[in-house]
């Protein structure tokens, strides 16, 4: 070995020692160090990874959805009258439970109708209304139970939200 490439050796070891010093020297406590970097056969400096893996839990599977003694409450989303009151009917004659008579909607110009979920932990009530879109209202969609929705002053009990739109709010009523 001629002395040159021996200093750039010495040179690349000292970089290497000097950026691993940096590196875990200076990383914040919960957050991961950066990678340091080691040298490979030949002198090539390459990343080393001394993170620890991540652990992904597997993905949970959805619950079946029951298909009665579901708590909802209709709303009418549209200015046909008793179009919240019949979409009332058609659930609780299917053994779903109302928790309060069927209300106007905070706004009467909806166009689709939409089935809220109030969120929990397990995605049983994401699971029910889903259920209860794909049933009753074909073309409808499932969003998450949002404050909007709430003020129409509908009980904590409700798990699920049927807000009727002008898509069936004609079906429904004749």
């Amino acid at each position: 070995m001629n002395l040159s490439t021996g200093r750039v050796l010495v040179i690349v070891a000292l970089i290497v020692v000097g950026l691993a010093v940096l590196a875990n020297g200076f990383a914040d406590e919960g957050t991961a160090a950066s990678p340091t970097l080691s040298p490979s056969p030949g002198g090539v400096v390459s990343p080393t990874d001394t993170s620890s893996p991540t652990v992904t839990e597997p993905p949970t599977s959805t619950p079946p959805p029951n298909t009665k003694g579901v708590l909802f409450m209709a709303l009418n989303g549209t200015t046909i009258t008793g179009a919240g009151a019949a979409a009332q009917d058609l659930l609780t004659n299917d053994g779903y439970t109302k928790v309060a008579d069927a209300a106007d909607a905070p706004t009467q110009d909806i166009k689709n109708t939409t089935i809220y979920y109030r969120p929990d932990q397990t995605g049983q009530n994401q699971a029910d209304a889903t259920y209860v879109q794909q049933k009753y209202f074909k073309g409808g969609t499932v969003k998450k139970l949002n404050t909007a929705i709430q003020s129409a002053n509908v009980p904590d009990s409700a798990a699920i939200v049927v807000v009727v739109g002008a898509d069936w709010a004609t079906k429904i009523t004749s």
